[in-house]
């Protein structure tokens, strides 16, 4: 007991005394995927490819129905049929699979164009309202609660920054001068990165 509160207070104390020299956290947590889906358009975005997948879900599961009937009807009457018929049959089932994995790679294609289309350009405005405000508020790190899950322990709410973050998202979109000039200095960065890499 004595040990995991030891160790507690030795992971806690270079927080706090970096809190304590700066004035402020150093370090907040953004839920990236729940600014990403609370953002104006992430709700739409997100239940339209939902609706598509779900679509082209129900259209395979058929066409899967359809081979299991044939292929059940190849097993049971295969005493009674015709050569002509278990030929024509199988290439039936031939084709119906080929279907399901035409329709399967069409579907994953489209999700991917309707993430980019949709998607991307909310990740992207979140990305630049999460650097803003690090850049305004000198913090050092910035923590993404939604990939960390359960790493996260403690967080206090004043460290959450995904409601305020969605706010910038949303007021950005009022004014689309400030978006652009946000957008601008973001893709500056990103090439001097690149740059220098």
């Amino acid at each position: 007991m004595k040990t995991s509160l030891f160790l507690l207070a030795a992971t806690m104390l270079p927080g706090i005394f970096l809190m304590q020299a700066s004035g402020g956290p150093n370090v907040v947590v953004v839920d990236f995927e729940r600014a990403v889906s609370d953002a104006p358009g992430g709700k739409d975005a997100i239940t339209k490819i939902t609706t598509y997948r779900n679509e082209q879900l129900a259209a395979i599961a058929a066409k899967q129905k359809e081979v299991d009937e044939i292929e059940t009807r190849l097993r049971v009457q295969a005493r009674t049929l015709t050569d002509d018929t278990r030929t024509q049959l199988t290439r039936n089932l031939e084709t119906t699979r080929s279907t399901i994995q035409t329709m399967g790679e069409e579907a994953q294609k489209k999700i991917g164009e309707m993430q980019d289309q949709l998607i991307t350009p909310i990740e992207q405005k979140t990305a630049m309202a999460v650097n803003a405000y690090a850049n305004e508020r000198g913090v050092k790190i910035v923590l993404d609660a939604a990939a960390l899950q359960n790493g996260l322990v403690y967080v206090h709410p004043t460290a959450d920054i995904t409601t305020e973050i969605v706010r910038r998202i949303a007021s950005d979109l009022r004014n689309p001068t400030q978006q652009d000039a946000s957008l601008r200095l973001l893709n500056r960065k990103w090439l001097e990165f690149d740059l220098r890499n």
